[in-house]
């Protein structure tokens, strides 16, 4: 399993997540959308992508690079501005407005600023959570998992629950990290209000957080990752 990369520099991290959340946002998902009227996206190795589209192709990021595959060939470039992703891709850039509002702004030609470090650890943080956060909803198919899904919008993946004994359902995901809580988190997020209990950490909404840094260097960093949505799980069916 993927071995989750420190952050080196929080500052420098945010501002890459903010780069590469425009393109999911006005690249990648409005990519998908042209093909099938979707906009989720799926964790990869090197980073994020559309699932596979019409005629075998995909968009992807990997590390600092726009890659599109098709078919049996792949061709790919840097990743420097929304509009120049957009071209490469064949596209126009924005993301659709018929669905919602965007989360993240569409500057078109602004400089995107990404640290490859940065942009690596993101990665590792996408791959290992999505291992994890598979596992785990097979581990808890009575509570009736919905497909994990990488949402553009909030650019977090994750699946919630419809609990069969009408017990607590929740949203079981992976942020990236955002304006209340800055570095990536793990988060267990119940739909309604739960008992005090100090699991429940959560500052900005109603749940709990494990953050990246209380997970990197972990002796087993999935089994730790898993430990912690179980326990969550375990006090909402209690």
């Amino acid at each position: 399993m993927t071995k989750l990369i420190p952050i080196a520099d929080l500052d420098v991290f945010v501002a890459t997540r903010h780069s590469l959340h425009q393109f999911a946002e006005h690249v990648l998902a409005k990519a998908r959308f042209v093909e099938d009227g979707s906009v989720e996206l799926t964790a990869t190795a090197g980073g994020f992508a559309t699932p596979m589209l019409a005629g075998g192709r995909r968009v992807r990021l990997d590390g600092g690079a726009v890659v599109v595959d098709d078919g049996s060939s792949s061709r790919h470039t840097e990743l420097t501005t929304i509009a120049a992703a957009a071209a490469f891709v064949g596209i126009e850039p924005g993301f659709p407005s018929e669905l919602y509002a965007a989360s993240t702004p569409l500057e078109p030609s602004a400089a995107l600023p990404l640290d490859l470090r940065a942009a690596d650890s993101l990665a590792a943080w996408f791959a290992l959570t999505a291992d994890v956060l598979a596992q785990f909803a097979g581990e808890i198919v009575d509570a009736q998992p919905s497909p994990l899904v990488l949402w553009p919008e909030h650019f977090d993946q994750a699946f919630f629950t419809t609990e069969v004994n009408e017990s607590q359902c929740a949203n079981y995901g992976a942020s990236p990290g955002d304006a209340g809580h800055p570095e990536p988190y793990l988060y267990v997020g119940p739909w309604s209000p739960v008992a005090k209990h100090e699991f429940w950490n959560a500052a900005h909404f109603n749940g709990a957080v494990l953050p990246l840094s209380a997970l990197a260097g972990s002796a087993d960093e999935a089994e730790a990752a898993l430990h912690f949505l179980r326990t969550g799980r375990a006090l909402l069916v209690a």
